[in-house]
């Protein structure tokens, strides 16, 4: 399988574009950089051409709709490319070494899989259900995410997973939700994404002038709006809870806390994996 690595990248955060070149060459991945759609001049009017702003999920601000159709435009480049997998950063991203090796032999790709999910969502509570199926490789773990996840700096996609994702507009969703979130995504079920973990990337590697260029803090939504996404949301996890108890309890799945670890084998095992590779 061939694959294209891309890095969505606000083209006036220069900040943020030497901090994705160095961390990219750090991890030897070469990857296109694509623009971001930008809040800044990007008006309202044009984001609703492909979003709605109310969805499953509750309201969805501009700056989500501006992060999920930057998103869209990668599918798109994707799309146009010869890959059979595409490779997705956002531009805040730290990169484990250790990635180089998954990506050189994707042998391991799980069937009827569409989507993967590398990254760790910066939470201490957090809990993802997780199937019992998965595989071990490289000192991580691979295995179907059966719960929501949040996060979208880092995955890798199939073409026939962009291809559905983009026959999703218009858009409803926070890019995180519509591809983690089988709560309210009917994408996160059917294209069975994987979690590897502990993660190979994370978010954070921002510089401090540049943290809020995409523009995410935008206005409270109004309080009727606020209550009717609450309902909206608590529906949906009480609707999941009996699948949920039935898995845990049936040993069909487990709660785990997805961590990151820059370095998940040991310099032997590292050693070793790389050879075995370069054979």
């Amino acid at each position: 399988m061939k694959l294209a690595a891309y890095m969505i990248s606000l083209e006036r955060a220069a900040g943020r574009h030497a901090a994705m070149r160095a961390a990219l060459a750090d991890a030897r991945i070469e990857a296109e950089f694509v623009p971001a759609v930008d809040l800044q001049t990007t008006p309202e009017s044009e984001l609703l051409k492909q979003c709605r702003s109310f969805g499953p999920w509750g309201a969805f601000a501009a700056g989500n709709m501006a992060c999920t159709l930057s998103h869209a435009r990668v599918w798109e480049t994707f799309l146009d490319s010869d890959a059979d997998i595409a490779l997705v950063f956002e531009d805040d991203v730290f990169i484990s070494p250790e990635l180089r090796l998954w990506l050189d032999d994707l042998s391991w790709w799980p069937d009827g899989c569409g989507l993967v999910n590398i990254e760790f969502w910066r939470s201490d509570s957090l809990r993802v259900m997780l199937g019992t199926g998965g595989t071990a490789r490289h000192g991580r773990s691979l295995a179907p995410m059966l719960s929501r996840n949040p996060g979208s700096a880092g995955y890798l996609v199939t073409r026939s997973a962009a291809e559905q994702l983009l026959a999703a507009r218009p858009f409803d969703l926070s890019i995180d939700q519509l591809l983690f979130n089988p709560l309210v995504s009917r994408l996160a079920v059917s294209l069975n994404p994987y979690q590897i973990t502990p993660a190979l990337v994370k978010q954070g590697n921002t510089p401090p002038e540049e943290s809020t260029f995409l523009g995410h803090g935008t206005r409270r939504p109004a309080s009727a709006v606020r209550w009717r996404q609450k309902r909206l949301r608590g529906m949906a996890e009480l609707s999941a809870l009996p699948r949920s108890l039935f898995r845990l309890i049936s040993g069909r799945a487990r709660l785990a806390r997805v961590t990151y670890a820059d370095r998940a084998l040991t310099d032997d095992n590292a050693a070793r994996a790389a050879k075995t590779q370069a054979v």
